[in-house]
């Protein structure tokens, strides 16, 4: 995978997760995939960052309750695209 495809593909997930196309756990199996790869955009610091937070969204505070909510994955999306 190409480096702008690896980064357009994570956009296109934190996109989905934020506007709740995606579940939390949704996105952390794609991220922890990707991660486990072995792919050189992996050496990007912004893709890593990126790829780290989407792997936590399914983290959970409590039963039922998830530690990041929409207003984290919103700030997620904005994050990545301001570094681009």
């Amino acid at each position: 995978m190409g480096n702008e495809d690896l980064e357009a593909s994570t956009r296109s997930h934190l996109f989905s997760l934020a506007s709740g196309a995606i579940s939390p756990e949704e996105a952390s199996e794609w991220a922890l995939r990707v991660m486990d790869s072995d792919a050189p955009e992996l050496q990007d610091e912004r893709i890593w960052t990126a790829l780290d937070r989407l792997s936590g969204a399914d983290l959970m505070e409590g039963p039922g309750q998830y530690l990041h909510g929409k207003e984290d994955f919103e700030s997620w999306v904005t994050e990545f695209g301001s570094d681009g």
